[in-house]
């Protein structure tokens, strides 16, 4: 951990915090420190900003869309992830698990030093104290946020306090520090005495309050919901889901808002999104974008897609083309085989392009593309809709099933944008099912499929990943068989990076690797 949380802001990763060199230009080489390049409200403001950009890594989407069932090899595929991610292929050298691991770690050892020094800056006035106030807050939602993202992926169980979780980053940890992994109880502790502190903050506090952009008094509450929906403490889960759904403000999106919610970022205030990771124009990279995550110029069947929606996926949304998910995750230009299982050259002749981010209603001129100074999406970190699937969670936990429809018939009747007949559970296994197929689909190509199968799966009966036999067999890819995941798998668990290992040898591998 030490080469990760501590050779930053003596050394050069100081100078990303802004375009704006204030924070360094008056400084020789070799006196920077904390202490001087941090010392007003504006210098805190630019290196949380640094936290904020490198939380938008895309890895987590897309590793989650590639590895489950989700996604599939497209035709336009040059061999990403044909010999790793969708034949399960994972090692402490992959990438996945590395950038998952580095991402939110390199945005800890900056959102730690604005906690710290949040305690120390003299503030120019009253006002200013307030703003210092309300960064700190920030600060500390995303690092629980941070944290519960380590726990989810590294973890072997999310539900047991004793299994590790990754390194408690609860402050800045120093050059000399070698630390272990801890606990899923001590990261769960953390996670909450830091959302209760912002929340506090928050409650009095009378900067501006933080935008949807920026970490927020829904998204502390929504991420309590979600930290102990994780935990499997339902209880305390559906308090935090019931108060965020009652007085956040935030409602579901109908039909037109939801495509406006995943291609254009242009949704009226307060409909659906709880918080979201801000992307700019200028940031526009094919290396970063989050569309590029599955392809390499633009989300349409001419924007050279190399993953696509998986068949299993598609045929499940094809069957309520009415939903208006359907259109948000398949694009108009895709080409539908009407007997996919019987041609001859299956890549070629179906292709389901995915365009959920940065999409078009029609044609192949969608809003997200690869080029300098173009649109490319903000990251929807958390959406209403999820409450309520929480709140599904929470009902089925306590085996009201009729509950659990009621709110999985909310999300419902969003999507198809009229009322529709509420799902009937007639056990609890089945209550389970529901919601995780739900979950599926309203929260699909967005980073939660990997851990909602590894906490869900067991519970809901299903034995594994529902892909096509056409995604693998079809493809000549045999080694993408659920058969080879199986819900016990030890690869439910990221493996702990090598470069992690090699920094920090005393640190412990999960167990398989």
């Amino acid at each position: 951990m030490k080469k990760y949380l501590s050779y930053l802001l003596v050394a050069s990763t100081i100078f990303i915090v802004s375009c704006d060199e204030d924070l360094t230009e008056t400084f020789a080489p070799g006196q920077l420190t904390e202490e001087v390049a941090i010392v007003t409200s504006t210098d805190m403001q630019r290196l949380l900003n640094s936290g904020y950009n490198l939380l938008t890594d895309r890895t987590a989407p897309v590793f989650t869309s590639v590895f489950t069932d989700e996604a599939t090899k497209g035709f336009n595929n040059g061999g990403q992830g044909v010999s790793a991610e969708i034949v399960f292929n994972i090692f402490p050298s992959s990438a996945a698990p590395t950038a998952i691991w580095q991402s939110n770690y390199f945005a800890l050892a900056r959102i730690n030093r604005v906690i710290d020094r949040s305690n120390s800056i003299v503030a120019a006035s009253p006002a200013d104290q307030e703003f210092i106030n309300r960064l700190r807050a920030e600060a500390l939602i995303l690092r629980a946020y941070a944290h519960l993202n380590i726990l989810a992926y590294f973890s072997p169980d999310t539900k047991d306090n004793a299994a590790l979780a990754g390194i408690l980053a609860d402050r800045v940890i120093g050059a000399d520090e070698a630390p272990l992994r801890t606990t899923n109880q001590a990261f769960y502790t953390l996670i909450h005495s830091d959302l209760d502190t912002a929340l506090s903050i928050l409650a009095t506090n009378t900067a501006p309050a933080p935008a949807v952009f920026q970490a927020n008094r829904n998204f502390a509450k929504g991420l309590k919901a979600r930290a102990y929906a994780y935990k499997g403490d339902y209880p305390n889960a559906e308090i935090w889901a019931d108060d965020v759904i009652a007085t956040s403000g935030v409602s579901l999106a109908t039909p037109a808002q939801y495509r406006q919610v995943f291609w254009t970022d242009n949704e009226p205030a307060n409909v659906e999104v709880i918080f979201d990771l801000k992307r700019t124009a200028q940031q526009n990279a094919q290396g970063t974008n989050l569309h590029n995550g599955w392809c390499s110029i633009r989300p349409s069947v001419g924007g050279s897609p190399f993953y696509e929606v998986g068949r299993s996926l598609f045929n499940i949304l094809d069957a309520t083309p009415s939903d208006v998910r359907r259109g948000v995750i398949v694009a108009p230009s895709s080409i539908i085989s009407a007997d996919y299982q019987n041609e001859a050259d299956y890549l070629g002749s179906d292709r389901l392009v995915l365009h959920k981010h940065g999409g078009v209603a029609t044609g192949s001129a969608t809003a997200a593309t690869s080029a300098t100074n173009a649109f490319n999406n903000d990251h929807k970190i958390m959406r209403i809709s999820e409450m309520y699937l929480i709140k599904a969670e929470c009902r089925a936990a306590a085996n009201d099933f009729a509950g659990a429809a009621t709110a999985i018939d909310a999300i419902r009747d969003a999507r198809f944008g009229s009322d529709q007949a509420a799902p009937v559970y007639g056990n609890v296994t089945a209550a389970w099912k529901g919601v995780l197929d739900e979950r599926r689909l309203e929260l699909a190509f967005e980073g939660h499929r990997f851990i909602d199968i590894k906490r869900l799966g067991v519970l809901a009966g299903i034995t594994g990943l529902d892909r096509d036999p056409m995604d693998y067999n079809g493809l000549n890819i045999p080694g993408g068989d659920p058969v080879n995941l199986p819900l016990n798998s030890y690869k439910w668990a990221l493996p702990i990076p090598q470069s992690e290992i090699n920094a920090n040898g005393a640190i412990q591998q999960n167990a398989g690797y």
